[in-house]
């Protein structure tokens, strides 16, 4: 009888710690509410309270020798916009291989060019009568997924995406509304988080990876390459840069459909975002750094709110390559419009 009754309580000793740490863990959220700072979220405090408690054996006393209410400043510091995306993507990784957004997702209904570039259709179809508007529909799809977490020693993480691009000549009725260019973006990188600091610049993410743009086109209107690109993400307050350089794969002469495309996209890209309350203003530039023949473009955007889950988009674009059929042409554009999702 008495092996039966120690048995019983060797039984009940998992049951009465889970109680305790489950009462422990309730006692530290009541006293975190009490004491935390609005900008902090339920989550943050369940995080920190579960991670004190499996750090104590799983009971956090209300009388520890260092007060959990104390600490939670510390555990839990303001987040940047790149934590709080790392954070919010992390937690929308329900299942192996889903779906997240990836560059900024947006429609601006009326993308307005100063001239659309007609040549490259007038020379694919020199029977037709080619007429292209001056206002379209410009929109960006934008997903990626994380296909392993924690290579190299649980310091990486290898990511896919797929960005297409879409410019659509909805308002042409008189050529059936046809999509001028459609370009697609596919890329697979490597994703190392930093931590190194200098000149109060702090830098956040390396990534590294391959990309390839195509625009799904056939003869004389054809477009394509492949890169190879480094992405050094930096920020300071609420300011984040992104400078990007890449190394254009070789191609048979033959079948490359742009081999002066460096000429006018160049060899890397700076962009960047900055944050003001709930508005952002992005830019972007490229540029050959040839300055005896200089190409290059400039990307300007404003994100405001419109209501609580919409953002209104402002988008103006001055440059070369604004799509790959327009690379070695200048275009000047603005576009209004809306973005479901952006940079961060």
């Amino acid at each position: 009888m008495k092996i039966v009754s120690n048995l019983l309580l060797i039984a009940m000793i998992p049951l009465a710690w889970q109680a305790n740490a489950a009462d422990s863990l309730s006692e530290c959220l009541q006293a975190q509410l009490l004491n935390a700072n609005d900008s902090i979220t339920v989550g943050e405090l369940k995080d920190f309270c579960q991670d004190k408690s499996s750090r104590v054996g799983g009971i956090v006393a209300a009388d520890s020798a260092e007060p959990v209410s104390l600490n939670l400043a510390e555990a839990v510091k303001p987040q940047s916009a790149i934590e709080h995306r790392l954070r919010m993507e992390r937690k929308g990784e329900a299942s192996t291989f889903s779906l997240i957004p990836h560059k900024p997702n947006y429609i601006l209904i009326s993308n307005n060019l100063s001239e659309p570039n007609e040549e490259p259709f007038s020379t694919a179809f020199p029977s037709r009568d080619v007429h292209l508007q001056p206002w379209e529909t410009k929109f960006q799809i934008s997903v990626k997924v994380p296909l392993i977490r924690g290579v190299f020693n649980h310091h990486g993480d290898l990511y896919a995406a797929y960005t297409g691009r879409f410019f659509w000549q909805q308002f042409n009725k008189e050529s059936s509304s046809p999509f001028r260019e459609t370009n697609h973006e596919p890329e697979v990188w490597l994703s190392f988080k930093n931590d190194s600091e200098l000149w109060g610049f702090r830098s956040s993410i390396i990534r590294t990876g391959i990309v390839h743009q195509s625009n799904g086109q056939a003869g004389s209107l054809s477009r394509s390459w492949n890169r190879v690109f480094a992405d050094f993400i930096v920020e300071k307050g609420n300011a984040y840069f992104s400078f990007k350089p890449w190394i254009r794969l070789p191609e048979d002469t033959d079948n490359d459909d742009n081999p002066d495309i460096d000429d006018y996209l160049g060899n890397f890209e700076l962009s960047g975002v900055y944050k003001m309350g709930n508005q952002s203003f992005s830019f972007m530039t490229r540029n050959n750094l040839d300055f005896s023949d200089n190409h290059g473009a400039f990307e300007f955007g404003w994100t405001f709110p419109i209501s609580h889950k919409i953002n209104g988009y402002v988008q103006w674009f001055n440059g070369y390559g604004e799509n790959l059929i327009d690379y070695n042409s200048h275009s000047n554009s603005i576009g209004f419009g809306v973005k479901l999702s952006d940079w961060l």
